[in-house]
């Protein structure tokens, strides 16, 4: 859910639309299945404080660390934080450069960790992976020890969740994360991707935002920029019923792979 500051302004309450839709389809007052509401607004998942939905905060930038006081912040407002897979496996060129301790940080405070977005495409893989995205995503599983995928290939996901090595006590040798760095300690300082700056850490300030504002009432306008009032009767003098429709065409393919 995002940019519902910027909806309130005009005219659109995103939060109220979400929470009567939610009502209105029986999932406020049901447990068997989880709801989970993601945001990258502090402000938004404040107001579904007292639900029993899961408040998930999206980290929508590459971090290299989270201070402990931000974490502290984040279990005010959010029961789980979904980061993108460079906050776990920074990259240069398309090379792995080693991996952070975000993941440990967030799960020793006790929130579940998402990560975010795996394709089966190779362009969108690190070379360390050989364009084979299980192997990517059994990197993250027992490499990383995440909570959880975001995918827009949730077959695949499931097809990796159906390997009956994971069962194993003792995995198989090919079953075994690659080491993070280990394609750039092959190559020659000539062939190296250039050095990037490192990925910020995450403050406090960063997760912090205003209240939103009051959903504003703006009247519709004729085309001549004119505020106009329906008429409360039909021209042959029958009533009228007059019904505001609010249509949100929001389309999210969103596939939670859940490791247990």
């Amino acid at each position: 859910m995002q940019n519902a500051a910027y909806l309130a302004k005009q005219g659109l309450g995103v939060t109220d639309a979400v929470s009567d839709a939610l009502s209105t389809a029986g999932y406020n007052n049901q447990t068997a299945k989880k709801v989970m509401i993601q945001s990258n607004d502090s402000s938004v998942l404040e107001e579904f404080k007292k639900s029993s939905y899961e408040l998930v905060y999206l980290v929508d930038e590459d971090i290299s660390d989270i201070k402990n006081s931000t974490l502290l912040e984040i279990k005010t407002f959010a029961k789980s934080v979904v980061i993108t897979k460079n906050s776990v496996f920074p990259s240069e060129g398309a090379f792995i450069i080693g991996q952070t301790n975000v993941v440990q940080k967030l799960q020793s405070a006790n929130l579940p960790v998402y990560v975010r977005l795996f394709n089966n495409e190779f362009v969108s893989q690190a070379w360390d992976f050989f364009s084979d995205s299980s192997t990517e995503l059994n990197n993250y599983v027992l490499g990383a020890g995440v909570d959880g995928l975001v995918t827009e290939y949730p077959g695949t996901a499931a097809r990796y969740r159906r390997n009956r090595c994971l069962a194993y006590k003792d995995l198989p040798s090919y079953m075994s994360p690659v080491q993070p760095g280990s394609l750039l300690g092959l190559m020659t300082v000539q062939s190296m991707p250039p050095v990037e700056p490192p990925n910020p850490v995450l403050d406090v300030s960063d997760v912090t935002e205003p209240p939103l504002p009051p959903v504003a009432k703006i009247n519709p306008s004729n085309d001549n920029g004119s505020t106009a009032r329906p008429p409360t009767t039909a021209p042959n003098g029958q009533s009228s019923i007059v019904a505001s429709i609010l249509m949100s065409s929001v389309a999210v393919l969103l596939a939670i792979f859940m490791v247990y």
